[in-house]
């Protein structure tokens, strides 16, 4: 019978990678052994740790693999404002839940279990996800201030953070294998820029 050539060191990185990111995701960061992993990935752990030495380290590489500057999330800016400022929010709305919806599983695992050993990389998945998103939200709306669409205040800080934080609850609200929802992501959408564009409105402009 003729004999599979050995796999190569990339691609078992890129397994072991893999592998990793599925198993931190179903099994937590605390949950998820080395052994797990290299079963998941069809090595052996001596593999493993000959690749990557400690969970540590596989844990930095995933971070750097799936949200660093290099990674779809990273070289996937979001789009150039228009003169139209209602569009521009939907459309960076959805840039948003893209990002989330294709990265979830680690991201749901990162935010809850990350914040207290491994700061580093949970400023890499903010880094790669979060502060892109929020500074293009920050410059339009700051824009928008500045040519009178919108008040002063809130604060263009302030304001991109409540529009990110209804576009993230409705991205997790509509993962819940429970929840049945009467509305679908465009419609969570559209609801969440009108609020900002109503909420923030000049005063002249109030309805």
């Amino acid at each position: 019978m003729p004999k599979h050539p050995p796999a190569r060191p990339a691609d078992t990185r890129t397994r072991l990678l893999e592998a990793a990111a599925r198993v931190f995701a179903k099994s937590g960061l605390a949950g998820s052994t080395t052994r797990a992993i290299a079963d998941e990935a069809g090595v052996n752990e001596v593999t493993l740790f000959r690749h990557f030495q400690t969970k540590d380290r596989l844990l930095a590489a995933v971070v750097g693999q799936n949200f660093g500057a290099n990674s779809l999330a990273g070289q996937n800016p979001p789009p150039s404002p228009t003169a139209d400022l209602r569009r521009d929010l939907l459309v960076i709305a959805a840039h948003y839940e893209k990002l989330l919806v294709e990265n979830l599983p680690l991201v749901r695992t990162m935010l809850g279990e990350i914040h207290h050993r491994h700061r580093d990389h949970e400023r890499q998945v903010f880094h790669g996800i979060f502060r892109p998103v929020k500074a293009a939200l920050a410059a339009r709306i700051e824009s928008a201030q500045r040519t009178g669409d919108l008040a002063v205040a809130p604060a263009a800080d302030v304001l991109s953070d409540l529009f990110g934080g209804m576009i993230l609850t409705g991205v997790l609200r509509r993962a819940a294998p429970s929840l049945k929802l009467a509305y679908d992501a465009d419609t969570h959408r559209a609801a969440a820029v009108d609020l900002i564009l109503r909420g923030a409105a000049p005063a002249g402009r109030k309805s």
